[in-house]
Formats: C-alpha cells, structure tokens, sequence
C-alpha cells in the first residue's frame, strides 16, 4: 500500500511539473519588447528593401527577456526547406549565437558556419571561413543575425575595456559585403563602447531597451500592473488556474515587486513556484501562502528587497521594510 501511496505522489508531481512548465511556453511581452521585436524585424526589412546593411542593438540587463525576444523572433521566421533548380535547399531566414569568449575572428566565423549546419565549420583559414560564410549566407537566404553576448567584443582588462579591432572590421566586412541585418544583444553598460568605432556605431543605428518593471503609483499604474494582467490571463485561459487574491490585486503587486525588483525571470519563476505549490496540494486556486511557500525556498533570493517574506506583510509595513533593508 505504502509503495502505490508513493508511486501516486510521485506521478502527481510529475503531472504538476508538467503543467507548471508550460508557463516557461507563454510569451509574456510589454511596450518595450513589442516596441524592440517590431525594430529589429523593421531594420531586417529595410536592410532587403535598401540593398544597405542596417543593424540594431538590443539591451537590457541579464533576466530582462533578450532570450525570450530572441526565440520570439526566431519561432516567427523558422528554417525551412525548398526546392531551387533540382535539388533541395535549406533556407534559415535568422539565426542566433552567441559571442565566444575570447572573441576571435576564427571562432565567431565558426559559430556561425556552424549555425549554418557547415559540416566542418572550424576548417580552413580565416580567409576560407570568411568566404565559405558569406556564400553560405547567401545560399540559406539569411536576413538577420543575433549575436548575443556582444561585450565579448572588448578585450577586459582590470582597468580599461578595449575593443577587438579584428573581430568587429570583419563583422563590418561581413554584413558590408552579404547586406544582411544584425543585431548586437548585451548588457547596458558596453553599449557606449561601440562609439568608439563610429564606422561600426553607423552600422548599428537604432537601439532598442528592456527595462525592469515598475509598480508607477495609484494614479498611474506601472508596467508590472500590465505585466501581471497578462500572467493571470493567460495561466486561466490555458491552464484554468486563478488567483485568490487576483495578481493584480495592489497588495500583492508590491509582494510581488518587492521579491522580484521587476526583473521579467524572476517574475515568472517565483508564479511558477507558487503554481507548482497550489498543484501539489491538489488545489486549482494559486494564493498568497503559495506565494509564500514559494519565496521561502528562495527563488528569488538575488532580487529581494526585504530580509523577511513580503506575502506576510501588509502595505505599510512592507513598504517600510522595503525602505529598511534596502
């Protein structure tokens, strides 16, 4: 009897799991990630329209949903397959990596062959990776390339930031001679450093940011209010899961807030706690004390505003917690 209790708990963990993971599926956006989807797709456009390269920056700092966007954008344009005089080719319309560290210009050629499906994409000179690339670009028809982790690109020293002359003229060669679109995505903090080459500052014009969320005031309301609507909207139309009280309830926006400091990951990982918390306790209703149960294991331990559970404070004394600690 005690084996089948055990068996049963384990599969209705299972099955929570598995329902609490399709949060990680809902594409949450706000102003700001429609705002910059709808600019590094415009650039892409225009870059195929002008016959002239036009790139973009997309900044925000780690947990802010660059990933999020970036397969957003990719889901929208996949790889396909098509036949072209006789044979069958594969046509990747965009596609991501991420800037090795240290960045040379051997190994970003390679990440991209490779993103490509180049068979060997780390062989031959830089000279014959180079052309090999540009042909390859050409053939899949691509139009736009997200390169992540852009910061690679400056040579860190303990007190300056130099950037990689190498790497970034042949990132100029690159698009200057396949006229397709980039996207450079990283961290705030290293956007002004491409001023330094303003040959490559013309090549990536328009920039694009993705802010924290903010809980505004009672007269005007922040980005976390839309933020949460959405949530909540989406967990009870495709899971039929709700809220008690409702998560756009003012109390709670400021538990959230206050564990959370609007960072979109932190966000979503601490709901997804609380909803795996309601599931296992055979409940449909996601409330406060799963709230709670969920920032007791310390989800969201780095964005705390407060040493003590916010979902056991009221709003004066959560805010001069918030005010206290922090």
């Amino acid at each position: 009897m005690m084996i089948l209790e055990h068996w049963s708990l384990m599969m209705n963990k299972l099955d929570a799991l598995e329902l609490s993971k399709k949060l990680n599926n809902m594409v949450i956006t706000s102003s700001e990630f429609t705002k910059a989807y709808d600019g590094i797709t415009s650039c892409s456009a225009q870059t195929k329209a002008y016959q002239k390269p036009i790139g973009s920056l997309l900044i925000a700092e780690g947990g802010l949903g660059k990933m999020t966007l970036s397969q957003s954008i990719l889901k929208k344009n996949p790889c396909y397959e098509k036949q072209e005089d006789g044979y069958t080719k594969r046509v990747v319309p965009v596609f991501y990596i991420q800037i090795p560290s240290p960045a040379t210009v051997k190994s970003v050629a390679g990440m991209m062959l490779k993103a490509l499906n180049d068979p060997a994409p780390l062989s031959g000179t830089t000279a014959q990776m180079t052309e090999r690339l540009c042909y390859l670009l050409k053939l899949c028809e691509t139009e736009l390339i997200l390169m992540d982790e852009f910061h690679h690109l400056f040579d860190m020293q303990k007190v300056s930031r130099k950037m990689n002359i190498d790497v970034c003229n042949w990132i100029k060669t690159v698009t200057d001679s396949t006229n397709i679109s980039s996207c450079l995505i990283g961290l705030p903090e290293f956007a002004p450093l491409l001023q330094i080459d303003s040959q490559l500052a013309r090549r990536f014009p328009l920039t694009f940011k993705l802010s924290r969320l903010n809980i505004g005031s009672t007269q005007s309301p922040g980005t976390l209010y839309g933020f949460l609507s959405q949530v909540e909207q989406n967990i009870e139309k495709r899971l039929t899961l709700k809220f008690l009280p409702r998560l756009i309830d003012p109390l709670f926006v400021l538990q959230i807030y206050a564990s959370t400091k609007g960072y979109h990951h932190y966000i979503i990982s601490l709901i997804r706690e609380a909803m795996l918390f309601a599931l296992l306790a055979d409940s449909d209703v996601i409330t406060q004390q799963h709230f709670s149960l969920a920032w007791d294991k310390g989800i969201t331990s780095y964005t705390n505003m407060t040493t003590q559970n916010p979902f056991h404070m009221d709003t004066s004394k959560l805010v001069q917690r918030m005010k206290g600690d922090h």
